[in-house]
């Protein structure tokens, strides 16, 4: 049985405001904003709040491409549904639709993949932080 601690803070919200696994409490990325397209992967090697290694191995956030893929299936087909069935929208308007939606969404769904990866791997300690 899950009971809430308020000294916690939740999975979900340290998944999407993207903070250190274990503490849940420092940042993952260097610069917050992730349409700095220069900046976008570059992250903490370590939490500054709890020390937790962020790059546990080489190459350990490969596996982050798999969980993108599937984020992105997760928005692009019910919208393709919902704007063919429901709205009568054209293919080709459709497909101009969901690529500039695509452009917009990259970054932020490149980050929280790597926000969801790296929470699957490293367990939370309340105590760290």
């Amino acid at each position: 049985m899950l009971y809430y601690m308020p000294s916690q803070r939740p999975l979900l919200s340290s998944i999407f405001r993207m903070r250190c696994p274990r503490c849940r409490k420092g940042p993952l990325f260097i610069d917050p904003n992730p349409f700095h397209l220069r900046k976008i992967e570059v992250m903490h090697k370590q939490c500054p709040v709890c020390g937790q290694d962020l790059v546990v191995e080489p190459g350990f956030y490969f596996g982050s491409t798999y969980i993108s893929y599937a984020l992105n299936v997760a928005w692009i087909i019910p919208g393709f549904l919902i704007a063919y069935a429901v709205l009568g929208w054209s293919f080709q308007a459709i497909m101009i639709g969901m690529l500039s939606l695509l452009l917009v969404l990259a970054p932020l769904l490149f980050r929280l993949s790597r926000s969801i990866w790296v929470h699957m791997f490293v367990r939370h300690r309340p105590e760290a932080g």
